[in-house]
């Protein structure tokens, strides 16, 4: 009962939230007065109604390059982060490797890579992997770095040692801080997957942005942008609702 009080409450919170901000932004549109420069919520409606189409199309072309980008990032980063959490070894050989790459923007890498790959899928790809990579691996290896010393202690008087307590101890207990590092990797993938399709590549939301910015349509572009806030922040509210669902994060 107080669980389902506490969903009502941050449910009406969040609307609250929502409701003051189409309010504030309804109020500024009207005091400027001018929707060639900042259109209404009501305006943005309509075209997110009219061209919705448009929008969908976008959208999946771009849902699915974060997807394949983030899930590389995952396939790659999470088991070498959980590696170099339980193998101190390998975590300052290769922690001297990542301190060097992880301050480079995701954006610095565009011009190499379209360079080396061109314009299109690929480099968008890339360019979300590079974005994913590193939160899901420094969240995954301090997971299983910072796991309880007692509940490690418990398991080797309890005979596990070497894998089979990385396995079965050390890798559950870093499960949730490795799904904070999957949410965080597949937000900024989608902050960065904008700058790539901004880049020239065919289709998507961000090149629907450009486009809209080259036909003075502030609607569309806003209408764009709250397209890409909602597909991020529901996905990642789903990967919240995974995490919930795994034994131990809940």
């Amino acid at each position: 009962m107080n669980l389902l009080r506490g969903q009502l409450s941050h449910t009406a919170e969040r609307a609250l939230g929502i409701a003051l901000f189409l309010f504030a932004w309804a109020t500024l549109a009207a005091v400027i007065a001018k929707p060639q420069i900042l259109p209404g919520p009501a305006v943005v409606a309509e075209t997110l109604y009219t061209a919705r189409t448009t929008f969908a199309e976008a959208a999946l072309r771009s849902f699915v390059r974060v997807a394949v980008g983030w899930g590389a990032a995952v396939v790659l980063a999470v088991p070498i982060g959980w590696a170099m959490g339980a193998v101190p070894l390998m975590n300052r050989e290769l922690s001297r490797f990542i301190a060097l790459l992880r301050p480079i923007p995701p954006f610095a890498w565009l011009p190499l890579l379209l360079i080396w790959v061109g314009i299109g899928d690929t480099s968008a790809w890339l360019i979300c992997f590079v974005a994913a990579v590193f939160p899901i691996l420094s969240y995954a290896r301090a997971g299983v770095a910072e796991a309880q010393p007692a509940l490690l202690q418990a398991a080797r008087n309890l005979g596990a040692g070497g894998l089979s307590l990385a396995v079965r101890v050390q890798v559950p207990a870093a499960l949730p801080m490795t799904f904070t590092g999957l949410r965080s990797g597949w937000i900024l993938a989608w902050m960065s997957l904008v700058a790539a399709e901004l880049a020239g590549a065919d289709g998507g939301l961000g090149q629907l942005i450009l486009d809209a910015r080259n036909l003075v349509r502030p609607d569309l572009a806003i209408g764009g942008m709250a397209v890409i806030g909602a597909l991020a922040a529901s996905s990642a509210s789903l990967l919240g609702g995974l995490e919930r669902r795994v034994p131990g994060c809940g």
